[in-house]
């Protein structure tokens, strides 16, 4: 198990990018700003090495370009209606507030600190949030630890504490393509998450407000599904997300929540989690927005994101789990990704 730290991007403030490495060959590397993971590595059925998320060509380029790719979001992940609450929040999307701010979490410098121990590697990242940062009252402070074990295990543990009331509600906006850079889309991924209830969305991407059953629908992925027919339902919550872009209720915390498999080659990722949502995003509106690191422009479906969290816009739905923060509660949430070969 080795950690190395890179060298040192400068910049205004520094940007600097951490190495992890296990005894099994998988190779992740995280920046400070936006405590963002910018490449995994891992083998194939055959041993050769990939890159299986979507990234940009320099961690200088995430500094550049409003990408989300493998960043921390917050305060609050997700869409809040017309900048709603006891605060108002900054409408940075039409009228509604999304993914924490013009400049949210994905667009600041943390402090990064490296650590060793005897069965993992990790780095500790913690950014403070001042109070009314994009609306948000309160003085925060947010830790986001990731780490790699010796079983292929990527953990991500997310801490706040407030000295006010506040929303807090973080994810991660990974991308994946088990492809690697042989193909540009994850039509052909087989996906599975344990979950009974999705929520429709409106056209701006907020919840409806409704929990409807996934029985008989293309959102019934309790068991291995392939993604082409899924992007190719006509079912009309498809049809007007171009995909998927939905929140799913889980059924079982702290169970396997969802599976991301490439059959042909053979690599397989299990994500287990204590929050009680994921939101599957099959990046609907890539558009040649920008350039990956294979040198390709992104296309549509080139990856797909599964955001652990609460429920989006929870604070306007009762039913929806409760996003709020209080200076005697402290947030705490995990979520495992495993790697492994089918």
């Amino acid at each position: 198990m080795a950690l190395v730290r890179l060298p040192l991007f400068e910049r205004r403030i520094s940007l600097k990018v951490y190495q992890l490495e296990n005894t099994n060959g998988i190779s992740m590397r995280f920046m400070n700003y936006g405590a963002t993971v910018i490449a995994i590595e891992t083998p194939d059925s055959r041993g050769e090495m990939d890159n299986i998320i979507l990234s940009l060509p320099t961690p200088h380029d995430y500094t550049k370009e409003k990408t989300y790719l493998g960043a921390t979001i917050g305060r609050v992940a997700g869409r809040i209606r017309v900048g709603e609450w006891t605060f108002p929040l900054e409408k940075n999307e039409g009228d509604n507030h999304c993914h924490g701010g013009t400049i949210g979490f994905e667009s600041r410098f943390w402090d990064g600190e490296p650590f060793q121990e005897e069965t993992r590697v990790g780095v500790r990242f913690t950014y403070h949030s001042p109070a009314f940062e994009n609306g948000y009252p309160g003085n925060l402070t947010a830790t986001v630890c990731h780490s790699l074990d010796h079983e292929n295990n990527w953990r991500t543990t997310y801490t706040a504490t407030t000295d006010a009331t506040t929303l807090f509600n973080p994810t991660n906006h990974v991308y994946f393509n088990l492809a690697g850079s042989k193909e540009n889309t994850i039509h052909n991924h087989t996906l599975t998450i344990q979950s009974d209830a999705y929520l429709p969305l409106t056209a701006e991407n907020l919840p409806t407000g409704e929990i409807k059953n996934v029985q008989n629908t293309p959102f019934d992925l309790r068991t291995a599904t392939p993604l082409q027919a899924v992007l190719a339902s006509n079912h009309r919550d498809i049809q007007q997300s171009q995909g998927l872009n939905h929140p799913f209720i889980l059924n079982n915390q702290q169970h396997s929540a969802a599976t991301l498999t490439h059959p042909d080659t053979g690599r397989q990722i299990s994500i287990i989690t204590t929050a009680p949502a994921v939101i599957a995003y099959t990046g609907n509106h890539f558009n040649q927005d920008f350039t990956l690191s294979t040198g390709q422009k992104v296309t549509k479906y080139a990856g797909i994101a599964l955001e652990t969290q609460q429920l989006p816009d929870a604070i306007h739905h009762p039913n929806f789990g409760n996003i709020i923060l209080q200076p005697d509660q402290p947030f705490y949430s995990e979520t495992t990704y495993q790697f492994s070969l089918k």
